[in-house]
């Protein structure tokens, strides 16, 4: 990992905010911002460090599948928290829901295609992901560290992974010209990136501290869900299978899963899955 010059001055943000943003570490270039945090995280990181990068060579979204983005254009992050094993549940809808508020932030309506994508009149603009591990294993053979405070059983380790398009241009990106949206577009001007981290972080951490408070963001969540009353299919997004279920997107339940009723009227709880929604005809 190569450390990179400071124009955008990321690190400045650093302590600045409750939680999140409590170290910040830029990178010209790396593989995986996710996997960078996990090495933190094992070693001893605080609760609210933050990797980005300018670049990334193996980016990552759900299932594995690789983030597209030229080189300083985007926001590529990861945010390590150490949250109550009872908020997990809520980690991937609170780094969905902050992005959308960003992109509210600059006039931009949007709405989150359950799970986990951001995106404004269906295309995407943004895609989170949200890995956490309980126990020992979750900081490795560091368990002495001194930043390592919090109990193994009330207490998990968790990563979200952010990919937020601010200046990309999907015409210049074939693989994602169809599908894909940025800030500057929407805005038809460039957007500064040191902004946009701000302004997510801020978000991120305003919504994580009034989930600490007790609070959830479960309803605002599902108030800017698009699946919600929509004909979809579900398939499990693991390669080699073909298990799926067609149905009305009735609802979440009250910790984020889909609730989706087939033909035959029976309701289906969806944890994790691809959606594909039916077009408005």
């Amino acid at each position: 990992m190569r450390r990179p010059p400071m124009p955008d001055n990321f690190e400045s943000v650093a302590g600045s905010l409750n939680v999140i943003g409590s170290q910040i570490h830029h990178l010209e270039e790396t593989s995986s911002t996710m996997d960078d945090a996990w090495k933190l995280a094992r070693s001893g990181a605080p609760e609210g460090a933050v990797v980005i990068a300018d670049v990334q060579s193996a980016g990552r979204g759900r299932y594995d599948r690789s983030w597209v983005s030229r080189n300083a254009q985007d926001i590529l992050c990861s945010v390590i928290l150490r949250p109550r094993v009872s908020l997990v549940g809520e980690l991937l809808m609170l780094a969905a829901l902050s992005v959308s508020d960003v992109a509210i932030s600059f006039g931009i309506e949007n709405g989150i295609k359950w799970p986990n994508d951001v995106q404004v009149n269906g295309l995407k603009l943004a895609g989170v992901i949200a890995e956490s591990k309980t126990g020992p294993d979750a900081v490795a053979g560091d368990a002495e560290n001194s930043n390592i405070t919090k109990s193994y059983t009330d207490h998990a380790t968790a990563v979200i992974g952010i990919g937020l398009n601010v200046n990309l241009d999907p015409e210049c990106e074939p693989s994602v010209a169809a599908i894909s949206t940025s800030l500057s577009r929407e805005l038809t001007a460039p957007v500064d990136r040191f902004d946009v981290f701000k302004r997510l972080l801020e978000a991120l951490d305003t919504h994580y501290s009034s989930i600490n408070l007790g609070n959830t963001v479960l309803t605002i969540w599902r108030e800017r869900l698009t699946t919600i009353g929509r004909t979809i299919t579900v398939a499990s997004g693991n390669t080699g299978t073909d298990d799926s279920i067609t149905g009305i997107a009735r609802d979440v339940d009250r910790v984020g899963r889909l609730i989706v009723q087939d033909e035959n009227g029976r309701d289906w709880p969806i944890s994790a899955g691809e959606v594909t929604v039916r077009s408005i005809e």
